[in-house]
């Protein structure tokens, strides 16, 4: 566990999107990247490190937390 939250905060990008999908629930790229402002090639190397790392998941053409990940993200959220 540990790993995996110095593996996300280790990258600002990667801690926001974590956080953004924790309040949101689901998103599809695009919008993660409009509201992140940020590109979308970007966005896409990010969830693609998150997926592998297994903390977010496909659904259809959006995105969500795992359980792992909704964990990492509560337990970055109070730190």
């Amino acid at each position: 566990m540990e790993e995996l939250v110095g593996f996300v905060t280790g990258n600002n990008n990667r801690k926001k999107l974590l956080s953004l999908l924790g309040s949101k629930k689901e998103m599809d790229s695009e919008r993660i990247a409009k509201t992140m402002h940020i590109f979308r090639p970007s966005v896409d190397k990010i969830i693609e490190e998150l997926v592998e790392k297994e903390l977010v998941e496909k659904q259809g053409a959006n995105y969500k937390l795992t359980d792992l990940g909704a964990t990492v993200e509560r337990t970055i959220q109070n730190i």
